[in-house]
């Protein structure tokens, strides 16, 4: 099926790059307004391929990458370092050209098999007709922003290494019923993990990634000074960094634990709704700590079960600040990243069959590193030959099941899935929603993260 990329390749006769981006520039707002519609005039995403549990192919919409785009900034309090995606770079005409988009979508793609990601064109042409006819020629700039973005990845779109989506917002209604059903299990008296607990970690990890200076104006505005000095918030837009501005105006504006809690919620739930509407192929990832309790709220320990759930830990290679070109390269001439992750996608089966027959997450962890062990020492040692690797500067890669280390497949009934009691309520919703009698493949994916290293 012809994605929105390839309408406006196919109606401009141009191919990906500068000529495309050019052609979309030289339009007339009329023929924008075309563009757009036509855009939007492309089915909605159905059920993506079927991917084998045995690969990453973390899914990521951009409600969840908006919320999370601050607490992806490496932050000294917690236990998670930054994925490096963010989408909305992607309809950013401050950015556009910048290589900002790409380069975390590669930087995902080097410890990942694949990725999916909300389709940035599509949202950008959503916009552009939702705004009055006089607003127009400034939003038109988001969609030429996102042609340039697209075209950074044109080839890794059509190789199928990146797959994009665009629902329209159908998974709203379930991504809502699952919001809820978190938010009660959260409000239940007998609840080990509360709205209070997750606003206490959502503000460590959100003030600890700030500047001193807005740590310091953080700390006065909470303790209830009313006209504080914002000198802070007006040197962080002068120093280019608008978008931590911006986000702490934005958690300032709705300073209500609940509301910042809830918005964190609905962030996680359309993650889960949308790989479930999308078919089930696909994985989530862990923008932060927060983001992975979430997955496992309506347990009697989220904490425990996160870490109980987790498959793998491992360390790899840093390569924040690598450029695109850098990335591409390593990506495609990488003999010891091509052994990661056949070696990963191995490990992962593995542990698959060893959840399966009863093995005890520490015996399932051992076994996954053992198989690990030798393709991250290819990765440790092609990054000391490595003029752009620092083998000094790691990060851990973290792969956890989602239903199976809690879930039937050792000996949890379906009924207490159903009920939420063993894999907590994001199980039940996937079961509810399969209306089957078994667990759905869903609960065969990971969640997948990177965090800080520890001693191997």
């Amino acid at each position: 099926m012809a994605s929105a990329f390839d309408v406006v390749r196919t109606a401009l006769e141009a191919p990906a790059g500068p000529d495309l981006v050019a052609a979309v520039e030289s339009l007339t707002v009329g023929q924008v307004d075309e563009l757009a519609e036509r855009i939007l005039d492309t089915p909605r995403s159905a059920a993506l391929p079927a991917r084998p549990v045995t690969e990453i192919w973390p899914l990521i919409p951009l409600r969840a990458s908006l919320f999370f785009d601050h607490l992806n900034n490496e932050s000294p309090a917690t236990d998670y370092s930054p994925s490096g995606i963010r989408l909305s770079a992607a309809t950013d005409p401050r950015v556009s050209g910048t290589g900002e988009f790409s380069s975390g979508i590669i930087r995902a793609l080097l410890y990942s098999h694949g990725l999916v990601i909300e389709d940035p064109l599509s949202h950008a042409a959503e916009m552009h007709l939702s705004q009055h006819r006089e607003f127009r020629e400034v939003s038109r700039l988001g969609i030429s922003s996102a042609v340039a973005s697209l075209s950074e990845i044109a080839a890794l779109l059509d190789n199928d290494i990146v797959a994009t989506f665009y629902t329209g917002g159908a998974e709203l209604n379930a991504a809502g019923e699952l919001g809820n059903d978190i938010l009660t299990a959260l409000d239940a008296e007998s609840a080990s993990y509360t709205v209070q607990d997750a606003w206490d970690e959502f503000e460590v990890e959100f003030v600890s990634g700030l500047s001193p200076a807005l740590q310091g104006l953080w700390r006065e505005i909470r303790a209830g000074n009313r006209s504080p000095d914002v000198a802070p918030l007006r040197h962080a837009v002068e120093e280019g960094d608008s978008v931590l501005a911006e986000t702490f105006i934005d958690v300032l504006r709705i300073l209500n634990p609940r509301s910042i809690v809830e918005n964190a919620i609905t962030g996680t739930a359309s993650t889960i709704a949308l790989i479930q509407l999308l078919g089930g192929s696909s994985d989530v990832l862990c923008a932060s700590p927060l983001m992975g309790r979430l997955l496992f709220v309506g347990t009697p320990d989220p904490v425990q079960q996160l870490r109980v759930h987790e498959v793998a830990r491992t360390s790899v290679p840093n390569i924040d600040a690598l450029s695109p070109t850098d990335l591409v390269s390593i990506r495609q001439s990488s003999d010891a990243l091509a052994t990661w992750r056949h070696d990963l996608a191995e490990a992962l089966d593995y542990a698959e069959r060893m959840r399966q027959i009863g093995n005890s997450p520490a015996t399932v962890q051992q076994g996954v590193s053992e198989m690990l062990a030798e393709a991250r020492q290819q990765l440790h040692k092609e990054a000391e030959r490595s003029r752009v690797w620092r083998r000094e500067n790691l990060v851990n890669f973290i792969a956890g099941g989602l239903g199976g280390a809690g879930g039937a497949v050792v000996g949890g009934t379906t009924a207490a899935i159903a009920g939420g009691a063993v894999s907590g309520v994001v199980a039940a919703f996937i079961q509810a929603a399969g209306q089957q009698q078994h667990v759905p493949g869903f609960l065969d994916r990971h969640y997948v993260a990177f965090a800080k290293p520890t001693a191997d």
